[in-house]
C-alpha cells in the first residue's frame, strides 16, 4: 500500500471513531467536543490521542496507528472498548 492509501485508512478510521463517540454521547443525552491530536514520527503519525469534553469534564485515550486504521470500516476491538470507557467516565463524573 502506498502512503496515500495508508493515510486514507487512518483518516477514515478517525472519522469513524469520532462518529461512534458522538453516537454514544447522544444516547446518554450528552453533547460534547471530540478532538484528536496525532503523535509520532516525522514521516507519519504513530497514533492519536482522542479527547472528549462534555460539560467541562474530559476523558482521553491514546490509540496507535494500527488500532485506528483497523476502524476504517467499523469501530471495534480495543478502540470501541476505549470509547465505551470514556463515555462511562464522563457519565459518572470521572476524569
Amino acid at each position: 500500500m502506498n502512503d496515500q492509501q495508508l493515510r486514507e485508512e487512518f483518516d477514515s478510521g478517525l472519522g469513524k471513531i469520532r462518529h461512534e463517540i458522538k453516537s454514544r454521547l447522544v444516547t446518554h443525552g450528552f453533547f460534547g467536543t471530540v478532538t484528536s491530536v496525532e503523535f509520532g514520527a516525522d514521516n507519519g503519525s504513530s497514533g492519536s490521542k482522542i479527547e472528549i469534553v462534555v460539560k467541562g469534564r474530559t476523558a482521553a485515550r491514546l490509540f496507535n496507528r494500527q488500532q485506528i486504521e483497523d476502524c476504517h470500516l467499523r469501530v471495534g476491538g480495543p478502540v470501541l472498548a476505549g470509547i465505551i470507557s470514556m463515555v462511562d467516565e464522563l457519565q459518572h463524573g470521572g476524569a
